[in-house]
């Protein structure tokens, strides 16, 4: 079942059911126990109610479950009781989708609530927001819970009980546009998809990796797609989501084009290699065939060889394992470059984490699950691969390391310096 079909077909009730019906199959499975939090979570709320089912569970406990889901489909990627595999049929993330769907539809969520989501996949409501950025960082610099922050928030439903990131001073878009290219027009080249958050928040980690990219002999060339529209589709808003994918969908195949889609955040590039082929279906699979992340791309480039000189790096590191950047395979090629240059890694679950704009949204900050002080030394370097999860880390302890701007020079010295 798609996302499409289950937004246009159900209700809130038949959603749910179709729901309960899969965490039950699930349940007894249990081979995606230790993915994530939905499913312990949902083992823990039906044992509570004793031999029951998971169609017991009140709306409000369901909501409990689908707020761990990081959409990072890796429970539908290995399930032995998928459509077209097992009898079942079972598509958990699916199911997921659909109840928020109905529940966007039927309008209990406020129109505040999807606001953000909505501005942040709009380029030209950004660019509104963008002149009146002064003003309205002010007012992202209050304090959590605050009397400017919850202002804010009945405003346009940004969460005034966590931090958020502020809006920059300039986009990577329009410094992108304004930089001299920095290398041969006849140099391979990629697509660059530079992602809504670090277009309009983290512009500076976006401009360090095409840095790195352009040292290492690639050009990188605008694709005209900012966000994927992965917040739309978690926060239910269906049919925004499938116009802004149609959309991107068309700029990536223009001409043509076989270049390789680099894409900033391994999140987005989820969305754009598994979400818009199951959305849109297989005239969506050429562009998802192409989606890279930028150290994949360099990786494929790149031989293991450590250099001869370049950055140092830190003795020992720890990687914030988040499901979407184990999901694209992000996470497990950083954590081999790093120990194939002796680096030791420690690898610390993050639980659930928020990774697209719908976190914004959110009064679970995406450092409730970081490492505590008491789970990894002090002068440790902690790194997540998201900028949302890097930046609850500095927030919370103070040491976290932005790969793009201190790993991919260290990893890729000869190409960072060339």
């Amino acid at each position: 079942m798609s996302t499409s079909d289950t937004a246009a077909d159900f209700g809130e009730h038949a959603a749910r059911i179709e729901l309960a019906r899969c965490l039950d199959v699930c349940l007894d499975c249990r081979r995606c126990v230790d993915l994530c939090g939905v499913f312990s979570e949902a083992i823990d709320l039906v044992g509570s109610l004793g031999h029951a089912e998971s169609g017991l569970l009140t709306p409000l406990e369901q909501d409990r479950i689908l707020s761990l889901c990081s959409h990072c489909d890796q429970c539908r990627d290995d399930c032995p009781h998928r459509p077209g595999v097992g009898e079942a049929a079972v598509d958990l993330p699916a199911a997921v989708e659909g109840v928020a769907a109905a529940v966007h539809r039927s309008g209990r969520t406020g129109w505040r609530s999807a606001f953000v989501v909505r501005a942040l996949a709009s380029d030209g409501a950004m660019r509104w927001a963008r002149r009146f950025r002064g003003p309205l960082n002010r007012l992202l610099r209050g304090r959590e819970g605050g009397v400017s922050r919850r202002a804010l928030s009945m405003l346009i439903g940004v969460t005034s009980d966590r931090p958020v990131p502020r809006i920059a001073d300039q986009s990577f878009t329009d410094w992108f546009g304004l930089r001299e290219p920095a290398i041969d027009a006849v140099a391979p080249s990629v697509l660059v998809v530079p992602t809504c958050l670090i277009d309009q928040f983290a512009p500076e980690i976006g401009q360090a990796t095409v840095t790195t990219l352009e040292g290492c002999g690639v050009r990188c060339v605008p694709s005209g797609v900012i966000c994927c529209g992965g917040g739309l589709l978690e926060s239910g808003q269906v049919d925004r989501f499938l116009r802004v994918a149609e959309t991107n969908l068309a700029l990536l195949s223009e001409g043509d084009c076989a270049d390789p889609i680099v894409v900033l955040q391994p999140g987005c590039a989820e969305v754009l290699r598994s979400d818009y082929p199951r959305v849109l279906g297989q005239r969506a699979a050429a562009v998802a065939s192409r989606v890279r992340g930028a150290f994949e791309h360099l990786d494929a480039r790149s031989s293991m060889e450590a250099p001869g000189d370049g950055p140092s790096l830190p003795d020992v590191v720890g990687v914030i394992s988040s499901p979407r950047a184990a999901a694209t395979g992000e996470e497990d090629l950083l954590i081999a470059r790093l120990e194939g240059r002796g680096v030791r890694v420690v690898r610390i679950p993050s639980g659930p984490v928020g990774e697209s704009s719908a976190a914004l949204l959110s009064t679970r900050d995406t450092a409730e699950s970081a490492p505590g002080p008491a789970e990894v030394a002090d002068d440790v370097p902690l790194v997540g691969l998201s900028v949302l999860v890097n930046g609850a880390l500095e927030r919370r302890l103070g040491r976290a390391v932005e790969p793009a701007q201190n790993l991919l020079p260290a990893l890729f010295p000869a190409v960072a310096d060339a």
